[in-house]
């Protein structure tokens, strides 16, 4: 479709947004360069969201015990957090250490 000029727009605006709403590419160019009319879903922001409708305090169905993980999940080493040797740093980083 050709570009538009803006005096035709404002005259047959209601046609062009029902063109926009079809699908169909409407270009109005006002002087200062063509704008593309598109027709996008309307969104609501005033609507109530989902968490707007739950509850605001959902217990717990037992309370919760500590140390329920002990003894499953291993220790790291003692040396875990020691800097890295050379030969380790020349792995990770190449040459360039």
């Amino acid at each position: 479709m050709d570009d538009i000029s803006i005096t035709f727009a404002k005259e047959h605006l209601e046609d062009l947004i029902a063109r926009a709403r079809r699908g169909e590419a409407v270009v109005i160019d006002d002087g200062h360069g063509p704008i593309q009319l598109t027709a996008t879903r309307f969104v609501d922001v005033t609507a109530r969201r989902v968490t707007d409708t739950m509850p605001p305090f959902v217990p717990l169905s037992q309370p919760r015990v500590l140390g329920q993980l002990e003894g499953t999940i291993p220790l790291p080493p003692d040396d875990f957090f020691a800097p890295l040797s050379d030969d380790e740093l020349k792995d990770w980083y190449g040459d360039a250490a």
